[in-house]
This record gives C-alpha cells, structure tokens and sequence, in this order.
C-alpha cells in the first residue's frame, strides 16, 4: 500500500490541515494513513499559528523532526529561541520542552515523529 502526494500542491496541504489537522499517517482516526510507527505532518501557517500562546510542552518517548517547507517559523526548544527558514530543520530528543512563538504567514512545516503515540504530548 502506499499514498502518493505532492507538497507542491497546495489543495494537498490544505485538504491535509482541513481534515486531518496535517497528519498524514499516526495513529489518528482521521489520518489519512494509519501508522503506529511513525507521525508525518505538513502544517500550514494557519494551523501552526494555533499552537502560539499555547504552554509549552514535551513528549516522554517521541523524538520529533521539523523541517520548513516555506516560510518561517520561531520556536522555543530548552528555553533557547530557534529561528527556522525555509530549508532550516530541527530534530528534538524526547523530554526537551518545546513552544511555537511565531509564524510567518504561508508557512508549511513538515514534522515527522516516531513513534506515533497521541497520548505522549505533556503540558508543561
């Protein structure tokens, strides 16, 4: 089985975040490809910008990849501000606490997580 997609194509990414919040595969009803393994997202400005004033959190067992796809995003990791530009990636162990602080508007970030396990998300 596979999904084939583009992130060229922005109904791709907007149908994405319109029904499944961006998650391509997890463990989440909605996603469009259920996988226990592995967490993949393309999140647009929009829906990242829900995430701003939102507390801080970490994950226990999950390690988290993000990548911009377009645009720009601040986000806090460790109490240290990263300021990530289109092609800036960053990769976040388990347990370190992490927030978003700003988003620029047309924005995609991809995020990969593994393992896929919603309840791993702790507010801190």
């Amino acid at each position: 089985m596979y999904y084939r997609g583009s992130i060229n194509d922005e109904k791709f990414i907007e149908e994405l975040n319109k029904n499944t919040r961006g998650y391509l595969s997890g463990t989440f009803e909605k996603a469009l490809v259920y996988s226990e393994k592995i967490e993949i997202a393309f999140m647009n400005s929009e829906e990242l910008k829900k995430h701003i004033n939102k507390r801080p959190h970490h994950h226990e067992k999950i390690d988290d990849f993000a990548m911009v796809i377009n645009g720009s995003i601040e986000q806090e990791v460790d109490n240290v501000l990263l300021r990530l530009k289109k092609g800036d990636f960053v990769f976040i162990k388990a347990k370190s606490i992490t927030k978003v602080v700003s988003v620029e508007d047309g924005t995609i970030l991809m995020v990969i997580k593994g393992p896929s396990i919603p309840s791993d998300k702790i507010d801190d």
